[in-house]
């Protein structure tokens, strides 16, 4: 590599890396100059804790209708209800005719 290349590919990096760190400061600027308000960051803040409370609320109810379900189970179990008979049961609750 001669004397003038190096010359031109050494001020091309430089002037590369000042244009990179000055995108990055103007970016960064940017991000800082758009921060919320006190008042905007409260009230999203109050609705998260709104969704953290309806969510926490779905899954107790969740778990309510698993236990229901494991205790019919266990009833179904306990009283020897067989698959068979147990789609009789179903289909005569739906209205539809046993087979």
């Amino acid at each position: 590599m001669d004397r003038y290349t190096m010359i031109v590919s050494v001020s091309g990096m430089i002037c590369g890396t000042i244009f990179m760190m000055s995108l990055i400061r103007a970016v960064a600027g940017r991000r800082k100059a758009a921060a919320l308000p006190n008042d905007i960051v409260q009230r999203l803040e109050h609705r998260f804790s709104e969704i953290q409370q309806s969510l926490d609320a779905v899954a107790v109810e969740v778990e309510r209708i698993s236990e229901g379900q494991r205790f019919t189970t266990k009833l179904l179990t306990e009283r020897g209800i067989a698959g068979a008979e147990l789609n009789a049961v179903r289909d005569a609750a739906r209205g539809t005719p046993v087979r």
